[in-house]
């Protein structure tokens, strides 16, 4: 046993580094491109229900009848 402690652990702690920023990374990625869909849906949606309330009818079927 040559290596002394810090030779040994400094791999360990690059390789927790690298990957909690890895994670922190992935996590801004998936963030940002949940945002662009969200804004992306939310203005079709808009333009959605701007149409549908020009188109839409109700008809109301039935009735009901009174029991004594």
């Amino acid at each position: 046993m040559t290596k002394t402690f810090a030779a040994r652990t400094t791999p360990i702690a690059l390789a927790a580094l690298l990957t909690t920023a890895m994670l922190f990374a992935t996590n801004a990625l998936a963030g940002h491109q949940y945002r662009v869909a969200a804004a992306a849906h939310d203005s079709t949606q808009e333009r959605t229900q701007a149409v549908a309330m020009d188109v839409q009818h109700v008809t109301i079927v039935g009735r009901r009848l009174a029991r004594a």
